[in-house]
């Protein structure tokens, strides 16, 4: 993107009236992620108050994604009006000189947005399921998203030596292949996902609770996968845009729309785990329902090596606040060989 010319000068009937299409799908765009990952964020907080708890790590993990996500939107409004949707013939080279300066930050802030996500999804999954081996992993997780954050973005600052000629080309330099570094942002983000997806599959089909239960509170958890769908279709867009000619104005717009969503659903769905107060609030008669109708199940972890007793007034299989395994009382004898 750095390395297309720059026009002297623009044609200002045409960059005063961009295509209006692109456009609309744009501000659609910044308004579904500005207002949902809000409400998502208002909501989790809110529901902290109902339950009567204070904020835990992941809550100020994801309010500082927010904040990212909030960066993130002023730096595409920013593109808006310097040219995103406009043929870049038709931009004057004051605008696209502004375009070029915060396309060039602006995947920076993505990219602490979405590993700040992750991050408070992993503290999410250490208090709710701190056995020694969830802990282990989300640490070694953890360690992996911050490095990936790290080397992104020091990899992004660094695109284009000297810094300066990532939007003024006639510098003399060289800059990194747009490509690669699409490719070495996205597929860890990708890969981290998956993981992120499976983690938690294990304690909770290991959990004391029936099978219903079970796939219900793993499906809030899979909700994550619609983040893993939006990773692969952004990552497409941005190949896509590597190979689409120099006009970067006009093609990134769908880079710029997947951006703004993937970052969204991203915190919604690190939101919903938290959420349960709220549908207790509102919907009491079907969650005491739910629970009526499925029960507890008695079956032991283990049937073959364990015995499980448990103070089943205190459970909560959906969505704990607190530690899933310390809420309470569970005795496990293992029978003699």
């Amino acid at each position: 993107m750095s390395q297309q010319p720059m026009p002297d000068d623009g044609v200002p009937g045409d960059f005063e009236h961009p295509n209006q299409n692109l456009r609309r799908s744009i501000i659609i765009a910044l308004y579904f992620a500005f207002i949902l990952s809000t409400t998502a964020v208002a909501l989790r907080l809110l529901a902290r108050k109902l339950n009567g708890t204070r904020l835990y790590l992941d809550d100020y993990l994801i309010l500082i994604a927010l904040l990212f996500k909030y960066g993130c939107s002023i730096g595409v409004t920013i593109l808006l009006f310097n040219g995103l949707g406009s043929h870049i013939t038709m931009i004057p080279q004051k605008n696209l000189t502004v375009y070029l300066k915060i396309g060039w930050s602006n995947p920076l802030v993505y990219t602490s947005c979405i590993a700040f996500i992750k991050l408070s999804v992993l503290a999410l999954y250490k208090r709710l399921f701190s056995t020694p081996r969830m802990i282990l992993a989300a640490n070694i997780v953890a360690c992996f998203v911050i490095l990936w954050a790290l080397s992104v973005c020091v990899v992004g600052i660094l695109l284009c030596l000297p810094v300066n000629k990532f939007w003024d080309p006639t510098v003399p330099g060289s800059c990194l292949d747009s490509a690669q570094y699409y490719y070495g942002q996205q597929i860890p983000n990708i890969l981290t996902d998956v993981v992120l997806l499976i983690m938690p599959l294990k304690c909770v089909w290991a959990l004391p609770i029936s099978r219903t239960q079970r796939v219900l509170l793993s499906g809030v958890f899979v909700t994550g996968g619609l983040t893993l769908i939006f990773d692969i279709v952004r990552l497409v867009a941005m190949i896509d845009l590597t190979r689409s000619g120099p006009d970067v104005t006009y093609n990134q717009v769908p880079v710029v729309v997947w951006t703004c969503i993937e970052a969204t659903v991203g915190i919604i769905a690190a939101c919903l785990p938290n959420l349960k107060p709220l549908f207790k609030l509102s919907r009491g008669s079907f969650w005491s329902q739910l629970r009526s109708g499925t029960g507890h199940s008695n079956q032991p972890l283990n049937p073959s090596s364990q015995e499980l007793s448990m103070e089943e007034n205190n459970y909560d299989p959906y969505f704990a606040q607190t530690n899933i395994y310390a809420r309470h009382s569970v005795s496990i004898h293992y029978s003699k060989p």
